[in-house]
């Protein structure tokens, strides 16, 4: 797994434990199975995509949870997926 930080400094990570807490971090990290997923993030800015969460079906949220590596999004209900994707 690779992971980016706020500044955008991009490193490859193998412990699990460290994945998971950026994973759940996302104001601070982003996860990605590939380098090449996070270099192409980087060119998209979403900051209008937080306030429109709640209007989103949970498949939408899953789904976005999905794209930014967050483990075991299909076993959360919509409450657990705000509270993960917003941070």
């Amino acid at each position: 797994m690779y992971i980016r930080n706020k500044s955008g400094l991009i490193q490859e990570c193998h412990n699990e434990d460290v994945i998971r807490t950026c994973q759940k971090d996302i104001e601070h990290f982003t996860v990605a199975e590939n380098r090449e997923s996070l270099t192409a993030k980087e060119a998209v800015n979403k900051p209008e995509e937080k306030p429109e969460l709640k209007k989103m079906k949970v498949d939408e949220l899953r789904a976005m949870a999905k794209e930014r590596g967050i483990e075991g999004a299909a076993s959360l209900n919509k409450e657990e997926l705000l509270a993960v994707l917003k941070g």
